[in-house]
């Protein structure tokens, strides 16, 4: 994992990659296809150039308003140590976001951007709440919408895990 030494300066940093996929999403369709073969090159260079940072970056930034929630909140007044894995890299050990106070784990979360619990999704939800129960300190997993919130309730409420799910 990875420290935050700074939630300013990390919130920065990915504001900057938000600005970078932004510049490159104008560059790639800066112009009208004049075919459908042309249209189907520029979704296909866009899918190409952007897929991946498009799920990280969210993943990133709603990682860091958990952080930012969890601060003002749970933790307010602690002199927190911030970990995170931003590209969703972490091992069956690492959760997305721990905080700790002097080195002891206070709390582990999860983060998903996912809308809709549907097909993979709610597969990967299940996987992950599975591996977030066996973490140490206050587990949290954080959600976007409602429907992801009801649907990791109700996994919780069916396994007995020791989780609260917040929607932020």
């Amino acid at each position: 994992m990875k420290r935050i030494a700074d939630l300013n300066v990390a919130e920065e940093q990915v504001f900057q990659k938000v600005n970078q996929l932004i510049s490159g999403v104008r560059r790639t369709v800066a112009e009208e296809p004049s075919s459908l073969e042309a249209g189907i090159r520029i979704l296909e260079q866009l899918r190409k150039e952007n897929y991946e940072n498009l799920n990280q970056i969210q993943h990133e930034a709603m990682i860091l308003r958990a952080a930012w929630s969890l601060q003002r909140t749970d933790l307010a007044g602690e002199e927190l140590e911030w970990y995170w894995n931003p590209r969703q890299t972490g091992g069956a050990e690492e959760p997305d976001l721990r905080g700790a106070i002097a080195g002891r784990i206070e709390v582990s979360a999860e983060i998903t951007t996912s809308e809709r619990p549907v097909g993979t999704i709610d597969q990967r939800m299940e996987t992950t709440l599975k591996k977030l129960s066996a973490m140490p300190g206050k587990r949290i997993y954080f959600v976007r919408t409602e429907a992801m919130e009801e649907r990791a309730r109700a996994k919780i409420d069916k396994t007995n895990f020791q989780i609260e799910v917040r929607r932020i």
